[in-house]
């Protein structure tokens, strides 16, 4: 049981509260407000701190690229369509651990299959702090990953196999769509109608170009599932169709301008999406394939420094991933009852690269 006392909370849905105080109680938050008292609590002094919800990285191959060898457990290579498959599986718990995802307030990822196949499989949702699978895996089977990037072309392309080009990765996954409506299709089949005709989880379609963004946005016209368009790098490109769909967005990593769709992006954009009601988050990922930890918080930094409001950006780290993964039941936010995920810092991260975790929480134990 831990008792914060003294500092400013983020909620993460926008509000801020001065004054108040956090209990926590095993591995969630008891209560939040002025003054508490607890005897049985160990105080944490958080004075001149900023407290914030763990953050959430939706999108992150970490864990199953089999470091330093990178074996790449999520990407299997021999069918485009492998919708069935689950991340869980690909986990690998010393790689999350090794990464100290906490140390950059990171309390929870969306583990991903990779880009390599049109369907690639179901995304799961886990804790980066040192413990068992058990305790640390949030939600299983919480979206299907997809691609219609680059990568689905080299794959198959390269052995003469179609996809070989991007209109044949579309067909394949029209033909997919088409084929799942047919009474006789089996378990394949089935899963797919269950996803887009019934909507028994988003889809996270990895799309980079404009031309990709715009054409997973006219597939998907008709289809019953929430769309979240992963990378994303020419969004802005595609704005009005994003609006109208009301399209999610996971921008992927920003930091590496050497790429063609990335130079040139406008960043300024994400706040005529996020007014709109598209949901919109980060991740440390590129072309499915993470990165470092701190690039979650440079790309939030970014879109500060493009105009959107600090608090706005919090709720795209906090708040708008939870959504997307259909988790924010448990994390996403600081409220009663939820999982007790946090993390205490010098300063506002999304404000000034000076700000450093001082603690970080997770299933209400300190593991920084």
């Amino acid at each position: 049981m831990y008792l914060i006392k003294n500092g400013r909370i983020h909620v993460g849905d926008g509000t801020v509260l001065d004054g108040c105080d956090i209990l926590t109680e095993g591995r969630v938050i008891r209560d939040i407000a002025p003054g508490i008292c607890c005897q049985e609590a160990e105080v944490i002094d958080a004075s001149g701190c900023e407290i914030f919800p763990g953050f959430i990285d939706p999108h992150s191959s970490v864990g199953a690229m089999g470091m330093p060898s990178r074996y790449l457990d999520n990407q299997e290579k021999t069918d485009p369509l492998t919708p069935q498959l689950n991340v869980k599986y690909a986990i690998d718990p010393d790689e999350i651990d090794a990464q100290e995802f906490y140390k950059s307030g990171i309390t929870a990822v969306g583990l991903t299959p990779g880009n390599a196949n049109v369907m690639g499989g179901q995304i799961a949702v886990c804790k980066t702090a040192h413990m068992k699978m058990a305790d640390r895996l949030v939600k299983e089977k919480a979206a299907l990953k997809c691609s219609v990037t680059s990568e689905v072309k080299s794959v198959y392309g390269g052995r003469n196999q179609m996809p070989k080009t991007r209109m044949g990765a579309f067909w394949i996954f029209q033909e997919a769509l088409r084929k799942a409506k047919a009474p006789e299709e089996q378990e394949k089949g089935k899963l797919i109608c269950e996803i887009f005709e019934k909507g028994s989880m988003p889809a996270f379609v990895a799309a980079q170009t404009a031309g990709e963004i715009q054409g997973v946005l006219e597939m998907m016209k008709t289809e019953h599932t929430s769309l979240v368009l992963v990378d994303g790098y020419e969004f802005d490109r595609a704005l009005e169709e994003i609006k109208r769909q009301n399209a999610g967005l996971i921008l992927g990593n920003v930091s590496d301008c050497s790429q063609v769709t990335k130079h040139g992006m406008d960043l300024g954009k994400i706040c005529d999406l996020n007014e709109n009601g598209n949901l919109v988050a980060f991740t440390a990922s590129n072309g499915g394939f993470s990165e470092g930890r701190e690039v979650f918080l440079w790309t939030a930094i970014e879109v500060y420094r493009a105009g959107a409001d600090a608090e706005e950006v919090v709720k795209m780290m906090t708040l708008n991933p939870a959504k997307m993964l259909g988790v924010s039941d448990r994390i996403g936010t600081l409220e009663t009852g939820k999982d007790a995920d946090l993390s205490i810092y010098t300063g506002h991260p999304v404000k000034t690269y000076a700000a450093r975790v001082r603690t970080s929480m997770i299933n209400g134990e300190v593991v920084f």
